[in-house]
Parts: structure tokens; C-alpha cells; sequence
């Protein structure tokens, strides 16, 4: 009874706040990496009038079993939380699930993901992929795991994650496989890969021409500027 989606969009906020409000009459939960993202995602949608909570570890006791309570009573519409929020939480009429950013692992996109919709009717499981969020996620792992070998897993665990974010076959069998669940069906029909129809295209020149200009650049700029060269764009920056 799950839909699964990946967007790849630069304007995350306006999708949530929009998204939120075309949902005005169901529950969701919205799981953001970062504190500082619960609260700006948080102020967005109560500046809208959405009935919102937020819930994170730099909350007090307090005011956490508030929220918590208030979702569970259905006083508020959405909890926009980290994954500190969910462990016992055994509401069943969550209609949908957003992720704000992709999360560092499969296991953990799939506990969260797997909160919506545990009364068997439709639920929505929708991520918002951002190419920063690689980053920030490398950073952290390089940051919080000391062992060479820990970070080697916990890398290619999130390999594993960005090629879900990019893989044009279904995405619930990608995340079958995952798990050691294999499976002769090639789609399920109810996820945005199999419900898009692709075109495939050769784009290696293309490539060739990217890494060259990133390799002359001596990989010191981003990918505004890399794209701005290749397009012989005239601007004050790569004058």
C-alpha cells in the first residue's frame, strides 16, 4: 500500500509547504537530518497555518511528550522531526511519509518510510534528494567515525542510498534487493520509476567534457561554474 518517489529538486521548502497544504486532511510526518532543519521547516509551515509539531534532541522532555502526544491525538496534522521521533509511535492513519533530505542508509530510510500507512490503506513515502546532501552526509561519517574500516561501510551504505535516489528501475525492488529479498517481478507499479517513462541516451561525450573541465580546474570549483564554462557563458565571475 506504499508509494515510493524520489524528487530531485532545488526548491525543497516550497514542495513540503505546497505538498503539506494539497494534504490538508491527512497526517504525515516530515524527517529532516538536522535540528536546524526541523525548526526552519517547522516556522514555514506554521507561518501558513498548518498544524504542525516538531520534535528533536534539543527539545526538553517537556515539550517533546507535548508533541508527541498532540500528533498522537490527531490535534496536530504534521511532525517535522529527525529520527530521534518514531520509536514506539504506533499511529496507523499516517497518510504519508516526506523525507527533506535523503538519509545516510537504506535501513534507516526504511524504518522511517515504514510509518506510513500501517492501517493498509495508501500512504505516500516521497524523498527529496539534494545533491548536498552527499556531502554534508560524508562529512559527518568522516567527523563521527574514527576507524578507517567503520567508514568504509558506513561509505558505501550511502552509495547504496544515492543509487536508489538515481536508479531508473523500481524502486521497490531496488530496495528488495537490498535486503536480500529477490524477486522475478521487474515492476511494482506503484512507485515514480514505474510509473515514468524513461529515454535512454549516450551522454559520454558529455561526460568527457565535465571531467576534463572539473580535472583543468584542479577540482577547486563547484558545479555552477564547471557548467557556466562549458557553456561559454559570459559572466563578471568567469571573465
Amino acid at each position: 500500500n506504499l508509494s515510493f518517489s524520489v524528487i530531485r529538486t532545488p526548491k525543497r521548502m516550497d514542495y513540503v509547504v505546497h505538498y503539506v497544504r494539497q494534504h490538508a486532511n491527512e497526517n504525515g510526518i516530515i524527517y529532516c537530518a538536522t535540528r536546524k532543519d526541523v525548526d526552519r521547516v517547522y516556522e514555514n509551515l506554521t507561518r501558513v497555518g498548518i498544524k504542525a509539531g516538531h520534535y528533536h534532541g534539543g527539545l526538553n522532555d517537556e515539550v517533546r511528550r507535548e508533541m508527541q502526544n498532540a500528533y498522537a491525538d490527531d490535534k496536530l496534522q504534521v511532525m517535522v522531526a529527525t529520527n530521534a521521533f518514531g520509536m514506539g509511535i504506533d499511529k496507523s492513519n499516517v497518510r504519508y511519509v516526506l523525507h527533506y533530505q535523503m538519509p545516510r542508509n537504506m535501513e534507516s530510510y526504511y524504518q522511517e518510510a515504514g510509518r506510513a500507512g500501517r492501517d493498509g490503506a495508501p500512504a505516500e513515502c516521497i524523498l527529496l534528494y539534494s545533491g548536498q546532501d552527499v556531502q554534508v552526509h560524508k562529512y559527518l561519517i568522516e567527523q563521527s567515525i574514527e576507524t578507517p574500516e567503520r567508514q568504509n561501510v558506513e561509505l558505501r551504505k550511502l552509495q547504496s542510498m544515492i543509487d536508489y535516489c538515481f536508479c531508473s528501475n523500481c524502486l521497490r525492488k531496488y530496495m528488495l534487493n537490498y535486503f536480500g529479498e529477490y524477486t522475478i517481478k521487474h515492476e511494482c507499479g506503484n512507485c515514480s520509476n514505474c510509473n515514468t517513462v524513461y529515454e535512454e541516451k549516450d551522454v559520454t561525450d558529455i561526460c568527457i567534457d565535465i571531467i576534463k573541465c572539473i580535472k583543468e580546474g584542479n577540482q577547486r570549483y563547484g558545479m555552477n561554474v564547471i557548467i557556466g564554462t562549458l557553456r561559454g557563458s559570459n559572466t563578471a565571475r568567469l571573465r
